[in-house]
């Protein structure tokens, strides 16, 4: 059979997927399908050259089994020209279509893309919906006009439930009404493996399996292909200067929804700074669960690890997001909007160039998570979050100016662990901070909580004006702190000693007496000076437990600060303070 040729208008395919790599085409072959009578060969059509846009299509053969309408009807249905096409597509039917290779080309100003696709199978289709889509992978070569080569292999592919009718809808079409519902694009799709290798940036990408199930779509507001090559010329320095084009991109991301979307064992390796050396990052699995209106009820990747060209190494068990909404970032907040963030087994061993050659930093957190809620506009109002086992090897970082001091006092690691919550009431018009404690080993305990007053919904505005003068109205109405635990005074004591030359006991008798006077020569010699420095002195010298309590049931602001010496506002607070000996 000679070539069959036509032109349709131009559309954007997305290739990263089967279904949109095929649909267009099969939509064509669907057109070209007759009917085979009761005992008829399968149909077979060669050298066909079908041209979308900027890309031409060439199909070597097909065989087409049990389509649903007649030739004429069919041969009326492909030169029926770019009308209703989703609508057309909807009326074909056929037990089964087979192309066993396909290639493509797409020329546009900046660059060449060249696709084949292996031994493509279209199983059941029922009006413009296919049940089973499969096929044996493919490969792209995209030449970039400024010399850079990206190729693109992916392997064996299996989609379910494939409505092409609507994904013709997707590609051809823009949709008028803002508001207009998402519908059923595919059920379920399956790629065995993908590479991507890519020149200019010296980097070679491959995955495991990658899944995607419950994929719902509709057509976007602007044209798909203009709205890339738009994307392609932002400034990510300055996303903020496009508007219009972040109100597209948000549009495209609330046009689309799936169920879930998850990768496996995914390895990117390549060579960085310094001086071309390697590097290396791995994920095990990667995924997103509930994708919808720009955003996700989870983004998380597992057993995440990077040997960086730098010669660091980094490594994640976990890290997740909870309830994450992209849409403040593309309205022009500096966050997205999410409920919770959790990063688990966390180990990092990274050059400190700054500091010597042979200076590392070197941590390791066991839990750290975060949760946030009571959004106003895109700020959370309540707060809570942990940190579980935080460890610092000061010891690698070897003697600087912040490790000096604890290196002398005998810390070879810092570890920490702690938790710490706040929340906004806003019918009293007031913020808790409560409780926040930090247990750090072979140290103590200290533990804080402070209550706020007079802050108001403009303290949480996102323009910092007018939150920072609302800050200077807010009011401090109490603090209430607690430290226990011998570990760090002792430490202190006993350097100090050493240096000094003296016994254990002068050295904390001196230093009690010392910090006595300071407190009395910085909050005078009033009764609640008196009181504080009496027991911190008293902790001083038997170090078990200290509770000071400050309370200013009219509040102390910024002003106050300001108009009043410390004296006589130490002088005007309610104090508690007391020491277990």
């Amino acid at each position: 059979m000679q070539a069959l040729s036509v032109r349709l208008p131009k559309v954007s395919l997305m290739r990263k997927s089967l279904a949109f790599r095929v649909v267009m085409s099969l939509s064509l072959i669907g057109f070209a399908a007759p009917s085979p009578g009761a005992g008829e060969k399968p149909l077979t059509l060669d050298n066909l050259v079908i041209t979308l846009g900027a890309t031409t299509y060439r199909i070597p053969h097909i065989e087409i089994e049990g389509a649903s309408l007649s030739l004429t009807e069919l041969a009326s249905l492909f030169l029926s020209g770019d009308a209703d096409v989703a609508a057309r597509l909807a009326r074909i039917s056929a037990r089964r279509i087979a192309v066993p290779a396909m290639s493509s080309e797409s020329r546009k100003d900046s660059g060449v893309a060249r696709a084949a696709y292996r031994k493509l199978v279209f199983e059941n289709v029922v009006s413009g919906r296919a049940a089973t889509v499969r096929g044996d992978g493919g490969e792209e070569t995209i030449e970039s006009a400024k010399g850079g080569v990206q190729r693109v292999f992916w392997g064996a592919s299996t989609a379910k439930g494939l409505d092409l009718a609507e994904f013709a809808r997707l590609a051809l079409s823009t949709r008028g009404d803002a508001n207009e519902p998402l519908k059923p694009l595919i059920e379920e799709e399956v790629v065995e493996s993908s590479r991507i290798e890519d020149t200019a940036a010296n980097l070679v990408m491959t995955t495991g399996r990658l899944k995607i199930e419950g994929v719902r779509g509709r057509a976007l507001r602007t044209p798909p292909g203009k709205l890339i090559e738009r994307f392609e010329k932002i400034d990510p320095a300055k996303p903020e200067d496009n508007p219009a084009l972040m109100r597209d991109v948000l549009d495209a991301l609330q046009s689309f929804e799936s169920a879930s979307i998850g990768v496996d064992d995914v390895v990117a390796a390549g060579r960085g700074d310094p001086a071309g050396q390697p590097f290396t990052a791995k994920i095990a699995r990667a995924g997103m669960r509930k994708v919808a209106g720009a955003g996700a009820g989870e983004m998380f990747f597992d057993e995440f690890s990077l040997a960086a060209s730098d010669g660091g190494h980094l490594s994640v068990k976990r890290f997740a997001l909870n309830e994450v909404q992209l849409a403040p970032v593309l309205e022009g907040a500096a966050y997205p909007k999410l409920a919770r963030i959790e990063a688990r087994g966390v180990a990092a061993d990274l050059p400190d160039p700054k500091t010597s050659e042979t200076s590392r930093m070197k941590f390791s957190v066991e839990n750290a998570s975060a949760t946030f809620d009571n959004y106003l506009a895109s700020t959370p109002t309540k707060f809570s979050g942990r940190i579980d086992n935080f460890v610092v090897d000061l010891s690698a970082r070897g003697e600087t100016q912040t490790t000096a001091h604890f290196l002398a006092l005998g810390y070879r690691e810092l570890a920490l662990s702690g938790v710490a919550a706040g929340e906004w009431r806003e019918k009293s018009s007031e913020a808790a901070l409560e409780p926040v404690a930090i247990d750090a080993k072979n140290m103590g305990v200290a533990r804080l909580s402070a209550l706020f007053g007079n802050v108001s919904s403009a303290a949480f505005s996102p323009s910092p004006l007018i939150s920072r003068a609302a800050t200077l109205t807010t009011s401090i109405k109490s603090i209430d702190l607690t430290l226990e635990g011998d570990g760090l005074v002792d430490r202190v004591l006993a350097l100090e000693a050493k240096e000094q030359k003296t016994s254990v006991d002068k050295a904390r008798a001196d230093y009690a007496k010392a910090a006595a006077t300071a407190i009395t020569a910085l909050g005078g010699a009033g009764t609640n000076a008196k009181r504080i420095a009496e027991a911190v002195s008293a902790y001083i010298e038997k170090p078990k437990r200290l509770h000071l309590r400050f309370a200013a049931p009219k509040g102390v602001n910024a002003l106050d600060a300001l108009a009043r010496k410390p004296s006589e506002i130490l002088e005007s607070l309610d104090v508690e303070a007391s020491v277990e000996r």
